[in-house]
């Protein structure tokens, strides 16, 4: 009797533990996906300043972690965060300025060494100038616009046409993918991307290795001339392209692109076709016992 009593209340026990998990699941699952969704979660973005920076002479004075932009001009959207960090040996200031230069008061980190960092969130959209007001040389740009998307990549772009045989990379920021596949035209020095799914971004950020296309100066969106901005990066030329909602098509024209058919694969079609001549007359040659 004792067992049966205890087997009895162990089982209303498990009842009583499955029913309050039957009526907490629904609010955990709720819970675990406010948690563990993160797809729309802001973004920190890193700009370092590097090395030498104080000095009006340096080669550069920002260094964008991920994407290697050297301008301190950055697009993010709203409710993201930039992280200046210090890796010089000289004070520094991230300060707010009107376009034209005057200081606006509308955010300022104070003096920050070596190792320190100053980080602003950014929830307004627009353009938001700054510079270091010890070295005022040092200045860049915050464009705040609607979902950028992330940074993606298109790697071996006119793979097999490079020195290394491996083609060119491209970085992008858009909310949608691009055609891994680039169209190339030698004759008309134009590059093809195709843009995968419906894009609600207003802008496209391209950035082009000068080995792949030299000085980028006409842009088409669908046919249509586009209106586009320009600057030199260590990774290549940076653009960043206006879109109409839902494009699918984006063509750009410059001086020179890699050609379809260069010096690499050239070479690797020489070495093949004299290869082949060379076994042909193997072939073809009489043998010394033959009678």
């Amino acid at each position: 009797m004792f067992c049966r009593s205890v087997t009895v209340e162990y089982l209303r026990h498990v009842c009583l533990v499955l029913k309050s998990l039957y009526f907490a699941l629904p609010f955990l699952a709720l819970l675990l996906f406010a948690v563990g969704d993160d797809s729309f979660a802001a973004k920190t973005h890193i700009i370092k300043i590097p090395s030498g920076a104080s000095d009006p002479n340096a080669s550069y004075f920002w260094s964008e972690q991920g994407t290697g932009v050297t301008t301190g001009e950055i697009t993010v959207h709203p409710s993201d965060t930039i992280r200046w960090e210090n890796a010089d040996t000289a004070f520094h200031t991230i300060t707010s300025v009107t376009r034209t230069g005057e200081v606006d008061g509308m955010f300022d980190s104070g003096f920050f060494t070596a190792g320190k960092s100053y980080s602003r969130q950014f929830d307004d959209l627009g353009d938001f100038f700054y510079f270091c007001s010890i070295h005022p040389w040092m200045n860049g740009v915050v464009h705040v616009v609607k979902d950028t998307g992330n940074v993606q990549s298109i790697k071996n772009v006119g793979s097999g046409l490079s020195q290394t045989g491996m083609g060119f990379e491209v970085k992008y920021i858009l909310d949608q993918r691009l055609d891994s596949s680039v169209k190339i035209d030698s004759s008309a020095n134009t590059l093809t991307f195709k843009i995968l799914g419906d894009t609600q971004s207003e802008q496209i950020t391209l950035i082009l290795p000068t080995d792949l296309i030299q000085n980028p100066n006409s842009v088409w969106v669908d046919g249509n001339v586009a209106e586009f901005t320009s600057e030199d990066t260590q990774a290549g030329k940076k653009l960043n392209i206006s879109l109409p909602v839902n494009s699918k098509e984006i063509k750009i024209m410059g001086t020179h692109v890699i050609p379809e058919f260069g010096l690499f694969a050239l070479g690797i079609l020489s070495i093949g076709i004299i290869g082949t001549l060379i076994a042909r007359n193997r072939l073809l040659k009489p043998s010394f016992y033959s009678h």
